[in-house]
Parts: C-alpha cells; structure tokens; sequence
C-alpha cells in the first residue's frame, strides 16, 4: 500500500512540476513547522467516551486498509466479548473524510466501540464531535485533511502549521480541478479551536490546461 501511495504522490508531484506556477501566499515560512509525516494523527485528545478506537485509512478496495492510530482495550465492557470483537472487526463503510487519491479512491475512518456498541464515524461531523475542541497539531491537520485541504511532506509552502496562544494556523494545498485544466491552490488556513476553518489567503500554485491527474 505505501508503494501505491508513494506511485500516486510522486504522480502528483511530477505534474505539478510540469505545470506553471504563479506566486506562493506572501507569508514567513520561519514561522512555520514542516509536517513530515504521511499521517501525523498520533495526538488526539477524544471528546466522547469509548473503550476502543481505530483510525484508519482505506485505499482503492474493501480489506485494503492500514491502522494508522488505536487507543483503547477493545471490548473490554462487553457483555459478550467474542461476540463484539467479531462486531467490531466486521464493521465496514463505503466512503469517510480526507478523500483522496485521484484516479483512485482513498479516505481516513475511526471505528469505535464503547460496551455493547460499535460504531463507524466516516463524516467531519463525526469526527468533529469525536475530537471535541481542535486543541493538538494533530487534530488540527486531520480536521484540515477531513474538510479537502492536504499537506505535502516536503515541500514546506503547503505542508506546514504553527500554533497560537488559541488557534492554528496551515498551508496547505487543495485540489480545485483534477482534468483539462489540472490545477492545485495554495491556501492559507486559520483554524480555531470550535473547527472553524477560514482561508486567510489563496494562490494558484500549480496550473496545467491540458493535463489530468
């Protein structure tokens, strides 16, 4: 699965390179820490309570997944134990948020349990609610992620954050046309700690007329 992801990136990447480009956001890049990792969601502080917990990530196919966070006993309050982590381990879903991976399909879930119950969460507004305030980096990347933002791992101009004394501050990409033309814009984003986002500016940062993803 890293292979593919690693393919579809470096995809991505060659026919930015391809394209042309117009100015970056006039911001201090100084200011900013580069986000260097594929999934970096190990900081979540959960608003709801739970015995158990999986974020992961589905690519292209059902069983075709990768656990990237877990938290939690698993069915350690059931009244049945077997009978929950057959149920838990069964629970599947069609779609979820931070959907990506253009000509393919991928997105990010949480499985959940608490007791008796298993639960998939596969909108923002879940997971909203599962996150409660927006307090980590990592919280404020996913959320970012769940709402069609991505941040590169190398290129700092949009794969970057910064924390303030009450709220986050990103670049980041976003995919406005992936065919005839292709392009990307860099974006500027605030996010407070209620997950409200607001774009404190934008640029085009990769054109193409005639190219697809």
């Amino acid at each position: 699965m890293k292979k593919i992801y690693n393919y579809l990136f470096l995809l991505i990447l060659l026919i930015n390179l391809g394209c042309s480009k117009d100015e970056a956001i006039n911001v201090d890049l100084s200011q900013f820490e580069t986000i260097t990792e594929r999934f970096p969601y190990a900081d979540l502080t959960v608003n709801i309570d739970y015995d158990y917990y999986e974020l992961l990530y589905f690519f292209d196919t059902p069983g075709n997944e990768e656990l990237i966070v877990s938290e939690g006993s698993l069915c350690v309050n059931a009244s049945n134990t077997d009978a929950c982590i057959e149920s838990f381990n069964t629970l599947e879903t069609p779609f979820g948020f931070a959907g990506s991976c253009l000509p393919s399909y991928c997105f990010l879930y949480i499985k959940l349990q608490q007791g008796d119950n298993n639960t998939i969460l596969n909108t923002p507004e879940q997971l909203l609610t599962f996150l409660g305030t927006i307090d980590t980096r990592s919280e404020a990347i996913l959320w970012a992620n769940a709402n069609g933002y991505f941040h590169s791992l190398d290129i700092k101009e949009i794969g970057a954050i910064k924390a303030t004394d009450d709220h986050f501050e990103l670049l980041v990409s976003e995919l406005v046309s992936g065919c005839l033309p292709y392009q990307s814009d860099q974006v500027h984003l605030r996010i407070d700690a209620e997950g409200k986002i607001t774009e404190l500016d934008r640029a085009v940062y990769s054109y193409a007329k005639n190219s697809c993803i």
